[in-house]
C-alpha cells in the first residue's frame, strides 16, 4: 500500500500540478519514474476511476483502485486545509466540497516488454488545489518529488489565476529539501513569451524533447530537463 511507504513513494514520484487526466508524463517518464502524483481540483472521483479503466494506460491493466485517507495524506482535515491555505483555496472558481485522494496500480500486460515501460506503475490522484497539495503532501514532510511535470497550467481561459506560475515557483523554492532534480515542461511553461511561464525552468538543462499529439490541443511538445545546481 502507498501510505505504508509514503515518503519513499513521494521522493520517487513525478508531481503533476493542474494535471487533469493527461497521460503525457506517464507516457514519456514511466521508464525513469515508477510512480506519479497528479493534483487537479476539476476531476471528480468517478471520472478518475473510469479513466483508469477506459482508456487506461496503453499496455497496462489497472488492478486495484484505493481510496486514501485525506487527513492521513495531508496531515490535517479539509477544514483545517481550507483555513491554513485560504489564499490558494480562494482562487478556485467554485467551492470544493468533495476533495479526495485515491491511488491506482497498473500492471504491464503480457506481450509488452521492458522497452514499453516498467512492470508496474502507481498513480496517486488528489482532488485539491495544486500548490496546497504540494505544500501539504511534499513540503510538510521535507520531501522533494523526483520530477515536476508542468504542462498547460490553465492560465486564463483554463480557469487558473494569472499568478499561479509565480506562486508555484515560490512554493517550490520554499521547500527546505530543495528543488526537484528533474522537470518536464511544455513550450508555454518554458518560455517567457507565455503567461504559463515558470521561471524555474531557466535553472534546468534540457535532456530530451518529444513532439506528440496532445489530448485536445493538437500537436505539442514536452522537454525533460535536469537541475543544473545542487
Amino acid at each position: 500500500m502507498i501510505m505504508s511507504g509514503i515518503k519513499k513513494f513521494l521522493s520517487e514520484a513525478v508531481f503533476y500540478p493542474c494535471s487533469g487526466l493527461d497521460g503525457a508524463p506517464i507516457r514519456f517518464l514511466a521508464k525513469r519514474f515508477p510512480c506519479f502524483v497528479y493534483s487537479d481540483y476539476r476531476i471528480d472521483q468517478e471520472s478518475f476511476a473510469v479513466t483508469c479503466k477506459t482508456p487506461g494506460l496503453r499496455g497496462y491493466r489497472v488492478g486495484e483502485i484505493h481510496d486514501l485517507e485525506f487527513r492521513l495524506l495531508f496531515g490535517e482535515s479539509w477544514n483545517d486545509i481550507r483555513r491554513h491555505f485560504s489564499f490558494f483555496i480562494r482562487q478556485l472558481p467554485f467551492e470544493l466540497k468533495d476533495p479526495f485522494a485515491a491511488s491506482a496500480h497498473f500492471e504491464r500486460l503480457a506481450g509488452f516488454g521492458d522497452d514499453h515501460g516498467p512492470p508496474s506503475i502507481d498513480l496517486m490522484f488528489v482532488r485539491c488545489e495544486a500548490i496546497t497539495t504540494f505544500l501539504s503532501v511534499f513540503s510538510n514532510r521535507d520531501i522533494i518529488p523526483g520530477c515536476l511535470a508542468y504542462i498547460r497550467s490553465g492560465i486564463g481561459f483554463g480557469g487558473n489565476y494569472s499568478e499561479f506560475p509565480q506562486m508555484l515557483a515560490l512554493a517550490l523554492r520554499s521547500n527546505r529539501a530543495g528543488l526537484p532534480q528533474f522537470m518536464l515542461f511544455d513550450e508555454m511553461g518554458g518560455s517567457p513569451d507565455y503567461g504559463d511561464y515558470l521561471s524555474l525552468t531557466d535553472n534546468y538543462a534540457k535532456i530530451q524533447r518529444w513532439t506528440y499529439e496532445t489530448e485536445g490541443y493538437g500537436r505539442g511538445n514536452v522537454t525533460l530537463a535536469k537541475r543544473t545546481y545542487n
